[in-house]
């Protein structure tokens, strides 16, 4: 084969693997954010955060990623979103959504994550606030603080 032929294979390779796989780009409305979790009650915990990564795509329209360091050992947490419909989380929430479930190991660290798919492409606007919980019992044990967040 020709270093021409070579490079034109190449290309071509490239092309297609582009037109086969969707586009996601970064969300040009909302950037990620990171909110810092703190514990409630004194509750153990070294660290923790939420990742709230919004995407423009046909795949997820968000994926959220959870952790926990130093947390209570081998505690499994249900993770929920409390959203309120203003973005400073002002009044009662309109929405509580259960996410996914955090267990925690030994040393009391943990790792989740979950993803929305994406809804219709007609989907109006949407500007929330967003606090984050980590429920052992049905009772918050981790929260963050209000996150506002834009969903185009």
């Amino acid at each position: 084969m020709s270093t021409k032929s070579f490079w034109i294979a190449g290309l071509a390779a490239v092309a297609a693997a582009l037109v086969a796989v969707p586009w996601a780009a970064a969300d040009q409305t909302f950037h990620t954010s990171h909110a810092a979790v703190h514990a409630v009650a004194g509750a153990p915990l070294r660290s923790g955060f939420v990742n709230d990564i919004h995407t423009n795509g046909a795949v997820n329209s968000a994926h959220e990623e959870y952790h926990l360091n130093g947390a209570q050992a081998n505690t499994t947490y249900q993770v929920q979103l409390v959203i309120f419909a203003s973005q400073s989380c002002a009044g009662a929430p309109f929405l509580i959504l259960p996410t996914a479930q955090l267990m925690t190991n030994g040393a009391g660290n943990g790792n989740a994550n979950f993803d929305f798919a994406a809804g219709p492409p007609n989907d109006p606007p949407l500007q929330v606030g967003i606090v984050w919980q980590f429920l052992s019992n049905g009772a918050p044990v981790y929260t963050t603080g209000c996150v506002p967040v834009s969903i185009d």
